[in-house]
């Protein structure tokens, strides 16, 4: 092949790369149908509650959010799905009760027990588990879902706070914001250097915001978790990637390229990051919106 006919052929598949690649300019947070006081975002499922406590499911073809006829949650958690397996979704109502999305009536079954917390994510370990979800009472111990029997099973070693879960993985806070990580080798939690006030659980790191809204991030090779530049009141991940709030209610998305803090126009008081849904997050108003790229 001539030097010429080369050079053309890369120019053209330059220019069809960025023909692909929506400048950051163009990329923002469009308004979605539906007023919602939080949002929580899978693999291809996008669940909220309302100030009523009224529970909404987003319909992708409509972009609008439909109602789930009979639901009152506080608390809503949507992950897990896969190309083989769609996504789990948990609820708690203000009583702590513990609810099922039933795909198939399109209503939440309650079923037994009660928690403060709950968290869901995809699973990789055995049969019984297919997918992780982990939770908290008021009482801080901790529960994980057994599929196999239908029933939340308890830790005895340890108490926690708050759960999180992704990737297969699991992490843990304690009431004095200790960390700890799930060793599925030993079956118990295992303590890791630092203080956090929230943890966030990608497919492949760890997040987390300290009492100062300092932010860190998990070095799986020094099991520690050092300080990142900048500070954030909300941290959220999954595979849509790293994005944060600060206490103004600015938004800002993590660029894995520079290593650096990137904001994006725009104002929320919370977010959730989906694994393929996407990124949609809910303003002091209560509007909702979802990242858009052209």
């Amino acid at each position: 092949m001539s030097g010429k006919k080369l050079s053309w052929s890369v120019l053209v598949v330059l220019f069809c790369w960025a023909s692909l690649v929506a400048p950051a300019s163009a990329q923002y947070f469009k308004q979605v149908t539906g007023t919602l006081a939080s949002v929580s975002a899978g693999r291809n499922e996008v669940f909220g509650f309302d100030s009523h406590s009224a529970v909404w499911r987003f319909n992708a073809t409509e972009k609008s959010f439909i109602k789930i006829t009979g639901a009152s949650l506080v608390q809503v958690a949507v992950g897990g799905g896969s190309l083989s397996q769609h996504d789990e979704v948990w609820g708690l109502d203000a009583h702590s009760n513990i609810y099922h999305f039933n795909y198939t009536a399109k209503v939440f079954d309650r079923t037994g027990g009660s928690l403060s917390q709950i968290a869901v994510g995809i699973g990789n370990q055995d049969n019984c588990h297919p997918y992780e979800v982990w939770g908290v009472n008021s009482s801080s111990q901790i529960f994980r879902y057994n599929y196999c029997t239908k029933q939340f099973v308890g830790f005895d070693g340890g108490s926690l706070t708050q759960v999180a879960t992704g990737g297969g993985d699991v992490w843990g806070l304690n009431s004095s914001g200790e960390i700890f990580h799930f060793s599925f080798a030993t079956q118990s939690f295992v303590q890791v250097p630092g203080t956090l006030v929230q943890i966030a659980v990608g497919v492949n790191d760890v997040w987390g915001i300290n009492s100062d809204n300092e932010i860190f991030r998990y070095d799986p090779n020094s099991n520690s978790f050092p300080q990142q530049f900048g500070t954030l009141g909300q941290i959220a991940v999954s595979g849509d990637g790293v994005w944060g709030i600060n206490l103004t209610n600015d938004i800002f998305r993590f660029d894995p390229s520079s290593e650096s803090w990137v904001q994006v126009s725009g104002v929320l008081k919370n977010i959730a990051v989906g694994s393929g849904a996407g990124v949609f997050g809910v303003n002091s108003s209560n509007h909702v919106f979802t990242y858009f790229r052209p």
